[in-house]
């Protein structure tokens, strides 16, 4: 899949391009006008020059007499050159012994080029083809224009260089607008991933764009409408677990009666069955607790939480003499449930206070993904054992009070929010260690 694309830079990219372009087309049109009016001054005056040595010409006067003094000076920049056929060509003095490569043309055609001249000067040329005499004479005057196309050079370096500067100069600032303008998107955004880490209930409305506003309206009625939903869906299980709970009392009360008790095969049948309804009563009640990260945005301060519980279990394992080490960033937040977070965290330390001989660690990453250890220095476990220790009802020691579901129980809280629970059987400190993933998106009941 490929990655997503910025808006942000889409937009600045079409920008830069447009400008761009804009700009090279407007110095192409600059350079190239600047280019044609200069050399249409040029052949204007050529022309000139050209007319006046045709109509010498054909009065038979002496063509250098009716051309600028310019045309006399060696090397100056400015030629002329007349073929006849038959007769020797006549050339301006400031040709000296230079001869120019002229085209062959027909009567009354014309030709206007670019020619190597004398001194490696680079002659603009204007040829005519005249009939005189039955023959066709070639006409040609040509100026110099070294000078004039190391200019345009210049003015064209200089026209791009300006050009670029004036592009970069409207892009940055193109780009400066642009955010100015995609600051409310971003602004949301940030409140979004607030919103997912449990600082804000619902987006905030106040300077948000009117393109923008029904898409932020529409996400906090969807908030809404899901907490609703969850809290509808907690009520309706517990209050079906809880009305449960009456009838399955007086099922078991039947267990003493002494019909049943003459037949304790019966009496133990009906025992096992009201075990299990109690059992499935009970994991319905711990759903209905159960948030499952609840509704979006909800999360609990981890190490305030994880302090109370180790010093309430400090209370209840007053005999033991536990030290806890705790490393967990006072900013780490576990993103669901606070009541979750206590089954959870409470039920495993519970199992490490019950088994650790003196030492306790419970660390902490806040990643994404959240990720907590809690390590003992008990006796462990054998590796075949994991697997069925976060079995419900499985028990490794039948001595040690309990009922088997401790871990069972936070099995089913981490599977809710779309996380896992790894088990170490000899971990860093020799006794369990038990290893919470919880993803950044913490998943709900109500999917």
């Amino acid at each position: 899949m490929s990655a997503p694309l910025s808006l942000e830079r889409r937009l600045a990219r079409l920008l830069l391009l447009s400008v761009a372009s804009l700009l090279l087309v407007a110095v192409l049109a600059t350079g190239i006008g600047i280019a044609r009016i200069t050399r249409d001054f040029v052949v204007t005056r050529l022309m000139h020059d050209r007319d006046n040595l045709i109509a010498s010409l054909q009065s038979a006067r002496c063509a250098p007499n009716t051309l600028p003094v310019i045309y006399q000076k060696v090397y100056s920049g400015h030629y002329y050159q007349i073929e006849h056929p038959g007769k020797p060509t006549l050339r301006s003095r400031s040709l000296w012994d230079a001869r120019l490569a002229l085209p062959g043309l027909q009567a009354g055609q014309n030709w206007r080029g670019f020619l190597a001249g004398p001194d490696d000067q680079y002659l603009l040329v204007l040829v005519t083809g005249v009939l005189q005499g039955g023959a066709t004479v070639q006409v040609a005057v040509g100026e110099d224009v070294s000078a004039l196309r190391n200019t345009l050079f210049v003015i064209y370096g200089g026209t791009l260089a300006a050009g670029i500067l004036l592009a970069l100069g409207l892009w940055l600032l193109q780009r400066r607008l642009l955010r100015s303008l995609l600051n409310p998107l971003f602004e949301a955004r940030a409140d979004l991933t607030r919103l997912e880490c449990g600082e804000l209930t619902q987006l905030p409305q106040a300077g948000i764009p009117i393109e923008i506003l029904p898409l932020v309206n529409h996400i906090n009625r969807l908030l809404e409408i899901m907490g609703r939903r969850l809290a509808r869906s907690r009520s309706a299980i517990g209050d079906l677990a809880h009305a449960l709970k009456t009838p399955l009392a007086a099922l078991a009360q039947l267990e003493g009666e002494p019909a049943i008790r003459r037949d304790p095969q019966t009496a133990e049948q009906l025992r096992q069955h009201v075990q299990r309804l109690d059992m499935l009563i009970d994991s319905q009640l711990r759903r209905a607790r159960f948030g499952g990260g609840g509704a979006p945005g909800v999360s609990v301060p981890l190490r305030e939480q994880i302090d109370d519980l180790i010093a309430t279990l400090h209370r209840i394992y007053r005999d033991k003499p536990i030290q806890c080490t705790v490393s967990v960033a006072q900013s780490t937040r576990f993103p669901g449930d606070r009541e979750d977070l206590l089954k959870l965290l409470g039920v495993i330390l519970d199992n490490a206070f019950k088994w650790a001989r003196g030492y306790i660690a419970i660390r902490a990453e806040p990643g994404p993904p959240l990720q907590i250890w809690i390590a003992d220095d008990g006796p462990g476990i054998a590796a075949e054992d994991v697997t069925r220790l976060a079995r419900r009802g499985q028990r490794l020691d039948e001595s040690a009070p309990g009922n088997g579901l401790g871990l069972a129980i936070a099995n089913d809280i981490v599977a809710q929010y779309g996380g896992r629970l790894d088990i170490t059987p000899q971990g860093c400190l020799g006794g369990l260690t038990v290893c919470i993933t919880l993803p950044r998106e913490a998943q709900s009941l109500a999917d």
